[in-house]
């Protein structure tokens, strides 16, 4: 091994890598419909299951990379995604949010973290042809920072990005896939599924994801150097377009500063 990978393996604490697996729901293989991914449907607590497969084949990988600390962030809706009894015992698992925080997709990462990590990612809003695509919302019709259409990954990574924390892996869709490439560049990444429109889709084998992810998760934390951190120059210059029930007309906003947090902020005041 050399040099740099023992450095890396190390990581910030000196003691191992600290990473961060951001979960989603849109994105897991065979998931196509909205209320497939909510409590209620027959299939939930099976796609919950599959999910958290997923999410342990990302630990595994982690753990054969180096990682001695690994938060999983359940993201997705409610944050009560993530089977508890069948997650590995070696990740904590972080639910709930705290209301007014942005950043709640990737609450609690800082400069100690080494990586962050996305399951189950889907494409943003305005991409008709990605699996359940959208931004935070459906009410969400399209929202850029710099004239950068931004989906979810790349927003919860700019976030990161101020702690110097890079995004180094991704699973999803092809167009969740394709759009990691686009603001990331060539990152490790595992395409849970094809998708034929927003609910429609040709998915893997769960077992196939899985020997992916895991074969993913590991090659990307032995090789940091080819994650990302994503940034933006300032200033900030926000551009959202969001649907209102009681009108045909969508809101419109413009929105600038030299402080990042107060654009993500004003983006999520409109949720």
């Amino acid at each position: 091994m050399d040099l740099i990978n023992e450095k890396m393996l190390r990581g910030k604490s000196g003691n191992g890598l600290k990473i961060m697996i951001q979960v989603d729901f849109e994105g897991v293989t065979n998931v196509v419909n909205w209320d497939e991914i909510y409590p209620g449907h027959p299939h939930f607590d099976r796609n919950c299951d599959i999910l958290t497969g997923e999410i342990n084949a990302a630990v595994e990988g982690a753990i054969a990379a180096g990682a001695t600390e690994i938060i999983v962030r359940d993201g997705h809706s409610g944050n009560i995604n993530v089977n508890p009894l069948l997650l590995d015992s070696r990740a904590k698992l972080t639910k709930g949010r705290v209301p007014g925080t942005p950043h709640t997709m990737v609450l609690g990462i800082d400069s100690t973290y080494d990586a962050l990590l996305f399951i189950g990612a889907h494409a943003r809003a305005g991409e008709q042809m990605g699996t359940l695509s959208h931004t935070m919302s459906l009410k969400v019709i399209d929202f850029r920072i710099n004239d950068r259409p931004l989906f979810e990954p790349a927003f919860n990574s700019l976030y990161a990005a101020q702690f110097g924390v890079p995004v180094v892996f991704l699973s999803g869709d092809n167009m969740a896939c394709k759009e990691a490439f686009d603001n990331f560049g060539p990152i490790e990444t595992v395409e849970t599924k094809f998708a034929h429109g927003r609910n429609c889709a040709t998915s893997k084998s769960p077992q196939v994801v899985y020997r992916e992810i895991r074969a993913g998760v590991e090659r990307a934390l032995m090789n940091l150097d080819k994650g990302c951190v994503f940034t933006m120059e300032s200033p900030y210059r926000m551009k959202l377009e969001v649907s209102q029930e009681e009108s045909d007309e969508p809101i419109r906003v413009d929105y600038e500063s030299e402080v990042l947090y107060d654009v993500m902020k004003k983006f999520w005041e409109y949720l």
